[in-house]
């Protein structure tokens, strides 16, 4: 009827574009025009309806659309009708429009869809962008971008980071990414815990701050100041737990004296643990030769367990990490094989969700992430071997890096500033990885064997917990690359599943 140009009633004008219609094929599909064409609005009988704020081009869609239910989105069209869609109350399309928008944020524009979401009230569209800014950060800090990011969204940021001395640094670029922010400085720190970082780093960066140059200022770090004497006189706690299943904390490390922590509410064999913001989580294992699909969290200031949502598979033996508020869970046995499956549990919705497979299946691999890099390596498939492969989280994909200079069997690795280190095993190694070579160095090994062992950086060093055959502890010093004997031990002879420092019960 519309092509015959039979019936039509009523002319749409977008600008110098006139578009003869039906009012009731636009007020039985557009709740703005039946509004206006069954009340007493100035346009009830009009002719011709003036259409502002509506391009020609985009006038001429949202017509196709009306007729057919049809329309073609895109990324030159897609803000024109997501503004037209809210003017027109049009709900389906503008929902269409979110979702294009969705599969089309990344790291580059996350900052600009929080705010068209938030605009719009486009919660999922919210959702996903705020996700993909946690993720990425570190890229996004440097970005010109940032300019866009609001304080609010911008807190957020701060309060979810384990690292007090980046989010100094992110308050730095955020304060001069755009005019009028460093009256914000001050308030800002109160989002962070200077006295959580390290006293190279209040020396070199935050004294060197000039907007730290003034009376408050000074008045902060002289706080700092004292609380590093107070700080180095309190006791560190560690926690440990073995293979079995038994865990144990230590109050005083210059004291031989482990308790036992509250056991999870159930509790398996052949486990993974990972340090967590406040202590730290349990995964998997096995209850009866059979894998679990359980998480636990653990809170050391309550001394205290919280169930997680559970797995997606049930396995033992595999990895686990916290990164960015998001637990990744890696390979494993699911008890009829080795899998490649990747999963990741999002601690703000706590929601889980899968990451690409590995190219092979894997079991115990050692894992690392740095620089947004998430690394897999020293992967066990029947035998161990030396592979190492890399996730980009922004591109999405498993690339491999240089392998393993030697096969490090039932070791452990951490990372320490901006490099890896592995070490123990029945090898007893003790080798380096830089990510930005891409290159292995050997190091000193270790004088005592290290076979299924954890490790902890401990102010600088590297600490090996125990072994199969001793309860010892070992020191290795980067900058010196020696070693040296600890004289607490660990709770029990044999292989230590995990060591995390933890903040003492209250």
């Amino acid at each position: 009827m519309k092509e015959a140009g039979e019936l039509l009633d009523v002319t749409l004008v977008f600008g110098e574009c006139r578009i003869r219609c039906h009012k009731v094929i636009l007020a039985g599909m557009c709740d703005f025009f039946r509004r206006m064409f069954t009340t007493n609005m100035a346009e009830c009988g009009a002719q011709e309806i003036v259409m502002r704020d509506i391009s020609a081009g985009t006038g001429t869609l949202l017509v196709g659309y009306l007729y057919t239910g049809q329309i073609e989105i895109n990324t030159q069209n897609v803000q024109d009708l997501l503004a037209a869609s809210e003017m027109l109350m049009l709900g389906a399309l503008k929902q269409n429009v979110e979702e294009f928008l969705r599969s089309h944020t990344e790291s580059m524009n996350c900052i600009s869809m929080i705010n068209l979401a938030r605009f719009y009230s486009l919660e999922t569209l919210l959702a996903k962008a705020k996700d993909i800014l946690h993720d990425h950060i570190k890229e996004i800090i440097d970005m010109d971008e940032l300019r866009y990011l609001q304080e609010r969204d911008f807190v957020e940021v701060l309060e979810e980071r384990e690292s007090q001395e980046e989010s100094f640094l992110f308050i730095q670029k955020w304060m001069r990414s755009a005019d009028g922010r460093t009256d914000r400085f001050n308030d800002l720190l109160q989002h962070i815990d200077l006295s959580l970082c390290s006293k190279e780093f209040i020396f070199s960066t935050v004294m060197d701050e000039e907007l730290m140059h003034n009376s408050r200022g000074m008045k902060m770090l002289q706080l700092l100041f004292q609380s590093f004497g107070s700080t180095d006189a309190q006791p560190k706690s560690l926690a440990v737990g073995k293979l079995e299943g038994e865990m144990w904390m230590c109050r005083d490390i210059h004291v031989q004296d482990w308790y036992p922590i509250q056991k999870p509410p159930s509790q398996h064999m052949y486990y993974s643990a990972c340090a967590s913001p406040g202590g730290f989580i349990v995964s998997g294992g096995s209850r009866n030769n059979v894998p679990q699909r359980d998480c636990f969290s653990y809170d050391s200031k309550s001394d205290s367990w919280s169930t997680l949502p559970s797995m997606s598979t049930a396995r033992r033996s595999h990895s686990s990490i916290y990164y960015n508020q998001h637990l990744y869970i890696v390979g494993g046995w699911d008890g009829q094989k080795k899998i490649n499956i990747v999963e990741t549990l999002n601690m703000r919705s706590l929601q889980w969700s899968h990451l690409p497979p590995l190219p092979h299946p894997v079991g115990l691999p050692y894992l690392a992430i740095i620089s947004n890099k998430f690394l897999v390596f020293g992967v066990r498939n029947g035998s161990w071997n030396v592979d190492m492969h890399e996730f980009d989280f922004a591109q999405q994909t498993w690339q491999t890096r240089s392998p393993m200079p030697e096969i490090c069997d039932a070791g452990s690795a951490v990372t320490l500033g901006e490099e890896i280190y592995v070490i123990g095993g029945r090898s007893n190694s003790c080798m380096r990885f830089n990510p930005r070579a891409d290159a292995w160095t050997f190091l000193q090994r270790p004088p005592m064997d290290h076979t299924n062992c954890s490790l902890l950086v401990w102010k600088g060093q590297i600490l090996v917990f125990g072994a199969d055959n001793h309860d010892s502890i070992e020191a290795y010093s980067p900058k010196t690359n020696t070693w040296t004997k600890w004289a607490l031990k660990t709770p029990a002879r044999g292989g230590i599943r995990f060591a995390f420092e933890m903040k003492l019960p209250e």
